[in-house]
């Protein structure tokens, strides 16, 4: 079996790209708090999202136009590999939050590019990719899942010893890029700032069915935020302490969803498997405010179970939808465009409301958690209206493989 470019890499690369951030984004809040720094939650939540903003387009074009993409993953991984140390040092060390945040909005700009880069080495180098890449994007959710147990088993459930792990996981997987499948350049190079910038995948907003996914992605996107802000603030909130340990029964539903996401795409219209994840992610909602009502932490784990479904069904299902319907030349960049309206712009969005949300009903009384994830649930609710009504589909898309 040969080594380099074998698609086991794919597998690989998906469980080491997950489990970088998986050692600290669910507990990034919690490690804040544990250094008297609950005045930065918010903001640091947001650059991740703001870095999606900025980074990913131009980036994606330089895979489309010049340079193969898994060389770029290697160089992106490589140079943010010390600034991700330097950000939870200066987090361990507790004195300097302004180089906490330069750190780590240097690291978070360089990692915004990796996951629509790598998607598109995985759909690329995939043969049979509707019905494959579910099994290989599993090991992602795998990697999630240890993670975060290996966190929770450490005891560094608030503490930055966390993104030390992390850091050593990104180095393992820096060099595994350089294993990775040839995925070279499908495009022309750029002729003009519009192409150099990879402004140009936003003439694919004219086709209407993927304007309307695009807008239900940045709207469902906005209360999404309130799940990585906030899920580990509500069950320290009803005393569960082993929070990275119980938020990986996301991903545990993750790995069923992923399992299944080739027979349901074969089975179910893309329109009614998108109106199922909304479902749940409702569904996670209500569920949180029925624990949050009653000070009850297994319905707060019951609806972190839900996040798998919606997250699998509707973002990495939608990942295959936009994959499906652009051409070859532009798919880093559509992948891209993608991560930019739901990490990027949705994100910003969502982190700024449900932090102002939170502050100014939680905060100042914590018995109204209950009526927090009332209004996210509402948000979720209007997010499948849109969806439903705009969305069309069908006509002259019909697939042998799967269902538009």
């Amino acid at each position: 079996m040969r080594l380099h470019g074998h698609s086991g890499w794919i597998s690989v690369c998906f469980f080491l790209f997950a489990a970088t951030p998986a050692c600290w984004l669910p507990v990034l809040a919690n490690v804040l708090r544990g250094r008297d720094w609950t005045h930065l939650v918010t903001l640091a939540y947001l650059i991740p999202p703001l870095s999606a903003v900025l980074s990913p387009l131009a980036i994606a074009a330089r895979a489309d136009q010049k340079v193969p993409a898994e060389r770029l993953l290697f160089w992106l991984n490589l140079v943010g590999i010390p600034f991700l140390w330097l950000a939870f040092d200066e987090l361990e060390k507790g004195t300097r939050p302004g180089l906490f945040l330069f750190h780590f909005t240097v690291s978070s700009l360089l990692t915004a590019p990796i996951w629509p880069l790598f998607n598109t080495v995985a759909l690329t180098s995939l043969r049979d990719r509707e019905h494959r890449f579910g099994f290989y994007r599993v090991w992602a959710t795998i990697g999630w899942i240890l993670a975060g147990w290996t966190i929770s088993a450490l005891g560094a459930d608030a503490s930055p010893i966390a993104g030390k792990i992390s850091v050593g996981i990104r180095i393992v997987a820096t060099a595994a890029c350089l294993l990775l499948p040839h995925t070279p350049p499908r495009s022309q190079p750029a002729k003009n700032w519009t192409e150099l910038l990879g402004l140009s995948s936003l003439s694919l907003l004219r086709q209407r069915d993927i304007a309307v996914f695009m807008l239900t992605t940045f709207l469902f996107s906005i209360p999404l935020a309130a799940y990585y802000m906030h899920s580990s603030l509500q069950l320290e909130a009803v005393d569960y302490h082993q929070v990275a340990a119980g938020m990986t029964l996301g991903q545990i539903s993750e790995v069923g969803a992923m399992l299944l996401l080739g027979f349901m795409l074969r089975r179910w219209r893309i329109k009614w498997l998108f109106l199922f994840a909304m479902t749940c992610g409702l569904l996670r909602y209500l569920s949180y405010a029925v624990g949050a009502s009653s000070n009850s932490f297994p319905w707060i784990l019951f609806g972190i179970s839900f996040h798998g479904l919606c997250w699998t069904f509707f973002f990495e299902a939608g990942r295959l939808f936009l994959d499906r319907r652009v051409e070859p030349e532009v798919r880093s960049q559509a992948q891209a465009l993608l991560s930019l309206i739901s990490t990027g712009a949705g994100g910003v969005i969502g982190t700024v409301a449900v932090g102002w949300l939170h502050s100014t009903m939680v905060v100042p009384d914590p018995a109204r958690w209950t009526s927090y994830w009332l209004i996210l649930s509402l948000m979720c609710v209007a997010c499948m209206v849109i969806f439903a009504l705009g969305y069309q589909g069908g006509r002259g898309s019909q697939s042998a493989v799967w269902r538009i």
